[in-house]
C-alpha cells in the first residue's frame, strides 16, 4: 500500500530544491513528490558547507542599463595619469601668467551622463565648446566663477581675493581677460596628450549658460576630469568633459604598456638631460667684492688714474658661476698666466621671496 506524505513532508521536500535547481516549480501529485523524495535520498548529496562556499565565491556587481559603463577602468588609470601630469604643468605655466603662486591638483576621474554633468554646473558659469581635432567631436571646458573671479582681479593688478558678491554673469571685457587662461589650457593639454595624439586645441563656442551648449546627446557617458585650483585664500573647480565617443577611436592606445613605456622614456630623457648639462657652457668670474668708492671719484676717473681697493693681496677673492658667489679663492699664477686656486665652497641660503 502506497504511502501518503502529510503536508509537513510536501513542504520539507519543496523547500529542498534550490533556485538553480527548478527555477520554475510545477505542482506535484502526492505520489511524484514520494518517488522524488525518495530518487533524491538514494542519490549522493553534496555537503551543505560546499555550497555556501560556492555562494561566497560569487561575485554581484550592480549594473544600471540606463547609464552603461563606456571607459574601463585601464582607460581611467591612464586618463589620471596623463591629466596629473598636465596639472603640475598647468600650474607652473599659470603661475608665471598671473605672477603669483597658483596650486592645480587634480580631483577626480570620473564617468557620468551629459545631462548629469550639465546639472551639476552653476549658473551662470565660464562655458567653453573645445575642438579636439584630429579627433571627431568637442570637450567642454568649464571654470567655476569662485575661481575665475580671482584670476580675472589678479590679472588686472589685484590680489586675487575671493570674489564675495554673489553670483552674477562675465562681462565681455572679463571674458577677454580670461581667454589668456584659456590659451594656456589649451597649450599644456595639447603637451600632455602628445604621447597618445597630437591634438590642435582651438575654441568653437563660449557661454555662460550651459544649457545653450549640447556637445552630445543628454544620455551619452562622458569622462568629467576635475582640477582643485587655489589663488590665495580663494580656491574653485576647473572642469574638463570628453565625451567617450570622441575617445572611441584612440581607446587601444590607453593600455598597460603605455605606463611602462612612459617611465622607461622618463629615464632616458633624465640621462639625456644630465648629458646636455656637462656640456652647457657656464660664465665664470673672479673678482675683489666689497670695495667701495663715491659717485664724485667715478666722474673724475681718467685714463692713467689708480683706484686704491680696500682688499690686500692675500686676501681671497670671490668665484661666481653665472652672477651667483660660488667658491672663496686666492690669486695664484699659472706659467705665464694668471689664475686662482679654489679654498672652499660658499654655502647658499635660500630665502622665500
Amino acid at each position: 500500500m502506497a504511502k501518503v506524505l502529510s503536508q509537513e513532508e510536501v513542504d520539507a521536500l519543496l523547500n529542498e530544491f534550490s533556485e538553480d535547481e527548478a527555477p520554475t516549480l510545477q505542482p506535484l501529485s502526492l505520489r511524484e513528490a514520494r518517488d522524488s523524495r525518495d530518487a533524491r535520498d538514494a542519490a549522493p548529496r553534496a555537503p551543505i558547507s560546499r555550497k555556501r562556499e560556492k555562494e561566497k565565491d560569487r561575485k554581484v556587481a550592480s549594473y544600471n542599463f540606463r547609464r552603461p559603463d563606456r571607459i574601463s577602468k585601464e582607460q581611467l588609470r591612464s586618463l589620471h595619469y596623463l591629466h596629473d601630469h598636465f596639472a603640475r604643468n598647468f600650474s607652473s605655466s599659470l603661475s608665471a601668467y598671473l605672477r603669483a603662486l597658483i596650486d592645480v591638483n587634480l580631483y577626480s576621474v570620473e564617468q557620468f551622463t551629459y545631462s548629469e554633468f550639465i546639472l551639476s554646473l552653476p549658473d551662470p558659469t565660464y562655458f567653453n565648446a573645445i575642438a579636439m581635432s584630429p579627433l571627431e567631436g568637442n570637450a567642454i571646458l568649464e571654470i567655476n566663477p569662485k575661481i575665475l573671479f580671482p584670476m580675472i582681479d589678479k590679472i588686472l593688478g589685484g590680489k586675487g581675493e575671493d570674489f564675495a558678491g554673489g553670483i552674477r554673469s562675465i562681462t565681455d571685457i572679463e571674458r577677454t581677460l580670461i581667454e589668456g587662461v584659456v590659451k594656456i589650457v589649451m597649450k599644456d593639454l595639447e603637451e600632455s596628450w602628445k604621447q597618445i595624439v597630437k591634438l590642435r586645441l582651438s575654441i568653437v563656442a563660449t557661454e555662460t549658460s550651459p544649457q545653450l551648449i549640447q556637445v552630445v546627446a543628454p544620455n551619452e557617458i562622458v569622462v568629467l576630469i576635475v582640477f582643485e585650483l587655489k589663488v590665495g585664500e580663494a580656491r574653485g573647480f576647473m572642469n574638463l568633459c570628453i565625451p567617450s565617443i570622441v575617445l572611441e577611436p584612440i581607446s587601444k592606445r590607453f593600455s598597460q604598456d603605455w605606463y611602462a613605456d612612459k617611465a622607461k622614456t622618463s629615464v632616458d630623457e633624465i640621462k639625456k638631460i644630465k648629458l646636455n648639462l656637462l656640456k652647457t657652457n657656464i660664465k665664470l668670474a673672479a673678482g675683489i667684492h666689497g670695495n667701495t668708492i663715491t659717485a664724485r671719484d667715478i666722474i673724475g676717473l681718467k685714463p692713467g688714474d689708480v683706484i686704491k681697493l680696500e682688499s690686500k693681496v692675500t686676501d681671497p677673492l670671490t668665484i661666481e658661476l653665472n652672477g651667483v658667489k660660488k667658491y672663496n679663492a686666492y690669486q695664484v699664477k699659472h706659467g705665464e698666466k694668471k689664475a686662482v686656486q679654489v679654498v672652499d665652497l660658499i654655502p647658499r641660503e635660500f630665502k622665500n621671496e
